[in-house]
């Protein structure tokens, strides 16, 4: 494991730090589940919750909806060199 995924949510992190990117979303699918269920049923889609991983900037935002803003992080793990 070379990186931890962190999430974000209006500027609070999460309690857990995840190994993958799949685990991290997946985390707030569970969390706003009723809200992304609604939000289906009414508009048959849901804002942004199904978005890839940004490799590019390893920062990777998810809009739930309408005051709930999510950053997924991708943060590299250095070891330091012992002597």
């Amino acid at each position: 494991m070379n990186s931890i995924y962190v999430v974000i949510e209006n500027g609070i992190p999460y309690e857990t730090v995840y190994v993958t990117f799949a685990s991290a979303k997946t985390a707030v699918k569970e969390k706003y589940a009723s809200e992304i269920a609604e939000q289906r049923k009414e508009s048959g889609t849901c804002s942004d919750i199904d978005t890839l991983e940004d490799i590019v900037t390893a920062k990777t935002y998810m809009y739930v909806e309408k005051g709930i803003h999510i950053y997924i992080y991708k943060l590299p793990i250095f070891r330091a060199n012992t002597l």
